[in-house]
């Protein structure tokens, strides 16, 4: 189906979803500062673009990805659109992104200043705000490139993409799958994990109107990537014993938000994100980005809306954008590595607590960014009004992980009900229609 066709079809389930948007913002007397472009009426499949390197299996399922880590607070705010029914569909997002200085965890080794040639460190990665005292080193960033997902794209043997795509291609010409990984391309995304950490990595469930919220910071920017938010969307999944994600089978789709580049000004001139090893001069632009254009094939904007929470940028970022995803398309999984969770130690370190509104970022001074205990999920004044998503967040214990496991069930068990009910329905409604013209 064409898309203006599809865009006709869905016009009032995405003028619906607009408004709900829309009232968020003035029930919380917010204005949205970026330039960019909504994607409130796109009905498309949103196009694919590679998991990169560094996608690991096995996070646990919580809201709030920050642990510990400092930057600009991010409320990522995800809506799902099934694009065949136009209905709102329930998902499971897997996400993560690199910290305030460009590192991912699990790869400390290997990213960061390591990317542009650099010494990974202990101090680089406490300029993002890292609350440890461990020191990790190594070198990466190779100069060979090899050929993996879509139209010829290039990345660097060291593990890090390369900054230009080395394809001839119109980015005209791409199509939603243009930027998709290829089964081959196993050998270059399957990268080994170096290190026990699982800051900005987790796992997230959206409701019944088909929308994840999750908290976190502002990417950072690392060699040859502009700053983007990896997702990995899921139909089947549950919960293991110890809080992590299992999925039920590969993803329906993968892909990469982007911000646009005056949010990005006022990001990188923070103090936190100033201590990146690479000068903001030598950062790659969206334009610039090997899978930018990919990601924006179709007519589809890339860019999150930003809604600036206060007058600073350091007080928060509300950041939203719609997925239209096809479910009779499967995205492959390239990675077989698994995160090394303890949830037990998660809770006695206090990590925790980073999943209860415990103070506003509002009031929160950039220094204070940098301690685990201050970070919070909640980026509106606490004498504002929000809404029942914003005012309670769960907690991880071993109660909250099975009461979040059984409620998963009962709310999969439930859409399953209502959809039989549904179909019931139709068929009795077809078998009176039927009567009637006999």
């Amino acid at each position: 189906m064409h898309r203006r066709d599809l865009e006709k079809r869905c016009g009032a389930q995405l003028a619906q979803q607009k408004l709900k948007r829309r009232n968020y913002k003035r029930d919380l007397e917010l204005v949205e500062r970026s330039s960019t472009s909504s994607n409130d009426s796109y009905c498309s499949m949103t196009p694919e673009v590679t998991q990169g390197p560094y996608h690991v299996l096995g996070e646990l399922v919580r809201q709030n990805i920050t642990e510990g880590q400092a930057g600009v607070p991010l409320e990522v705010r995800i809506n799902i659109i099934d694009i065949a029914s136009c209905s709102p569909v329930q998902m499971w997002v897997d996400a993560w992104h690199a910290n305030a200085t460009g590192f991912y965890s699990g790869y400390i080794a290997e990213t960061g200043s390591a990317l542009s040639g650099g010494t990974s460190s202990g101090n680089d990665t406490m300029g993002g705000g890292m609350d440890s005292n461990s020191t990790m080193s190594g070198m990466g960033g190779g100069s060979n490139s090899t050929s993996f997902g879509g139209d010829n794209s290039t990345m660097s043997s060291g593990g890090g993409m390369g900054g230009s795509s080395s394809s001839s291609t119109n980015t005209s010409d791409y199509t939603v799958t243009s930027g998709a990984d290829s089964e081959s391309a196993a050998s270059q995304l399957n990268t080994a994990v170096d290190d026990n950490e699982t800051f900005l990595r987790g796992v997230w469930q959206s409701d019944a109107d088909g929308l994840a919220i999750m908290y976190s910071v502002v990417p950072g920017w690392y060699s040859g990537r502009a700053q983007h938010f990896h997702v990995k969307l899921y139909t089947e999944g549950g919960i293991a014993e110890n809080g992590t994600f299992v999925a039920g089978g590969d993803a329906h789709h993968t892909g990469q938000f982007f911000f646009d580049n005056t949010t990005l000004e006022a990001v990188a001139a923070t103090s936190t994100y100033s201590a990146n090893s690479i000068a903001w001069g030598d950062h790659v632009t969206n334009e610039a980005d090997q899978w930018y254009p990919y990601q924006e094939a179709t007519g589809y904007n890339a860019d999150m809306d930003i809604t600036w929470v206060g007058s600073s940028i350091e007080d928060g970022l509300i950041g939203e954008i719609t997925i239209g995803v096809n479910l009779s398309y499967f995205s492959p999984e390239l990675s077989t590595q698994y995160a090394a969770f303890d949830v037990e130690a998660y809770v006695s370190e206090g990590l925790d607590t980073l999943v209860t509104s415990s103070a506003s970022a509002t009031s929160t001074s950039s220094s204070a960014l940098s301690s685990s205990a201050t970070v919070t999920t909640s980026l509106v004044s606490s004498t504002s009004t929000k809404p029942s998503s914003m005012t309670k967040k769960p907690s991880i214990t071993k109660s909250s992980i099975k009461k979040s496991a059984e409620a998963v069930k009962k709310s999969r068990a439930a859409a399953a009900a209502a959809a039989k009910k549904s179909k019931q329905a139709q068929a009795e409604k077809k078998k009176q229609a039927e009567k009637k013209h006999q």
